[in-house]
C-alpha cells in the first residue's frame, strides 16, 4: 500500500507493520464477532479465500491513492481472515 508521502507494505507482504494509527485487535469488533459466529467449519476457508482476494485486488491492482482510514479498514480485513483461520484451526 503506498500513500502520497511514503511506501508501506501491508501485514500480508511479510511486513510486521500496521497502518499508522492502527492498534492490535486483541477482541473483535462486534462486526467480526457476528460473522465469525454466522461462518461454519465448512466455508471458513472460502471466506478467508475471499477476503485475501478483496484485499489483493485493492493493494495490487488499484491505481488509486489509498488514505490513512481505507488503510486501516484493509488491515481489519486482514484481522478478519486471521480470526478466521485461528477459529477454525482450533476445532
Amino acid at each position: 500500500m503506498a500513500n502520497q508521502n511514503e511506501q508501506n507494505h501491508c501485514p500480508h507482504c511479510h511486513a510486521a507493520l500496521a497502518p499508522k494509527g492502527a492498534t492490535p485487535f486483541s477482541q473483535p469488533s462486534p462486526a467480526q464477532q457476528a460473522l465469525l459466529e454466522y461462518v461454519s467449519p465448512l466455508d471458513g476457508p472460502d471466506r478467508v479465500k475471499a477476503l485475501k482476494l478483496v484485499h489483493d485486488i485493492v493493494v495490487y491492482h488499484s491505481e488509486e491513492i489509498l488514505d490513512g482510514e481505507e488503510k486501516r479498514a484493509l488491515y481489519q480485513v486482514k484481522v478478519l481472515w486471521d480470526l478466521i483461520e485461528e477459529t477454525f484451526q482450533k476445532g
